[in-house]
């Protein structure tokens, strides 16, 4: 018997081998890799031819001139300096317009009623444009672009000698140049 099984010993072991050959050595072949998309095309944009209308400088103008316009005062209670809190939207404001415009210089005027010394008002006036001044600089504008300057009683909003005049009077006036 252990004849018989013999010359089968090289039919099994050509087998096994084959088999080996065949699990280990084929391979699927893959499908070829589709090529990468072309890159997109870039047009080339010329430049804004420039402009010799002067279009673009009349439109810049009239926005600036716009912003002055948008400019308003802060007003203040009888005898103090501090930024009323119904007049903070005002700050609020003006320092909107101010950082569009980075190059305009700001002058803020301090003024008073008619109540008063002159010196004493001269003070307050000045105060109060300080007040205007750290609050503008609270809200982001640079200090080094802010002056102040106070005018006391001497530059009314409303000649009148009465509470509505004098309150149009306690004010800080913004002026952009």
């Amino acid at each position: 018997m252990q004849r018989k099984f013999t010359h089968l010993l090289p039919v099994i072991a050509v087998l096994v081998i084959a088999l080996a050959v065949a699990v280990t050595g084929c391979k699927k072949k893959m499908p070829p890799e589709a090529p990468p998309p072309p890159p997109p095309k870039v047009e080339e944009v010329a430049p804004p031819a420039p402009d010799t209308t002067g279009q673009a400088a009349r439109e810049q103008q009239a926005n600036m001139d716009a912003d002055r316009a948008r400019i308003v005062t802060v007003y203040f209670e009888y005898d103090k300096s501090e930024v009323r809190a119904d007049q903070r939207d005002r700050i609020a404001t003006n320092a909107e317009i101010f950082r569009r415009w980075t190059d305009w210089r700001l002058s803020i005027e301090g003024n008073c009623d008619e109540r008063g010394t002159v010196e004493y008002n001269l003070a307050l006036g000045e105060r109060r444009a300080m007040a205007a001044k750290q609050a503008l600089v609270a809200a982001g504008i640079e200090a080094a672009r802010v002056s102040t300057v106070s005018y006391g009683e001497e530059r009314p909003a409303d000649p009148g000698h009465d509470e509505t005049a004098w309150a149009k009077n306690r004010r800080a006036e913004f002026r952009a140049r």
